[in-house]
């Protein structure tokens, strides 16, 4: 065989074999591309997932962190309310206390005893039997409102009560005027919410 022969045959076989060669190698590549770009885009898609993931859950967690300081401050508020509430009630009381104290011990206090009996006199009714309360300091004051009433049979007793004022009751009607100092001062403590402007929930 001529030697120029042998070598075109060599070197299309060569050139055949790198060809192949090359092709296959290109086909390699573009796979190994392909797989490459779909790793990356996975391992994208997987990390945008965990942090919209991890942002949701910071969302969250500074949500539910904001919504206990939220109500951990609630609850404080409140109870710095009620302590306000409780030092204006017992504000109002001592001050209350003092200035009936001041008026039962000036000469305007039996006057106002018996308007208070009048009156408890008028809302039961005339021709019955009442019996009169007073507190124990106030015993001394039963002739003069045992004079000052007429139309009804008067009994005088000791009352429950300490501040002032006086208790009208009927046996016979079941009825009984407390217009004694000590519920009315009760009775006006227990609206000091109103009196302040304070009350829970706002």
């Amino acid at each position: 065989m001529p030697l120029q022969s042998t070598d075109k045959k060599l070197e299309d076989f060569t050139g055949a074999v790198i060809k192949q060669a090359t092709d296959e190698a290109s086909t390699i590549a573009r796979e190994l591309r392909e797989k490459q770009n779909a790793l990356i885009g996975a391992a994208e898609t997987q990390i945008s997932a965990e942090a919209e993931g991890y942002a949701k859950a910071a969302v969250a967690d500074a949500k539910a962190a904001a919504e206990r300081r939220i109500s951990a401050k609630r609850n404080e508020n409140k109870h710095t309310v009620l302590r306000y509430r409780e030092a204006c009630a017992n504000e109002i009381h001592h001050q209350v206390q003092q200035r009936i104290a001041a008026f039962t011990a000036s000469e305007d206090y039996l006057p106002h005893l018996k308007k208070l009996l009048a009156k408890a006199i008028v809302a039961l009714g005339y021709g019955i039997s009442v019996e009169v309360f007073l507190r124990a300091e106030d015993a001394g004051f039963a002739d003069e409102l045992f004079k000052s009433a007429s139309g009804v049979s008067l009994a005088f007793s000791e009352g429950k009560f300490s501040l002032g004022g006086l208790c009208v009751e009927c046996h016979a009607k079941g009825r009984r005027i407390d217009m004694s100092f000590d519920t009315a001062l009760n009775d006006m403590v227990g609206h000091v919410s109103e009196l302040t402007g304070l009350k829970m929930g706002e």
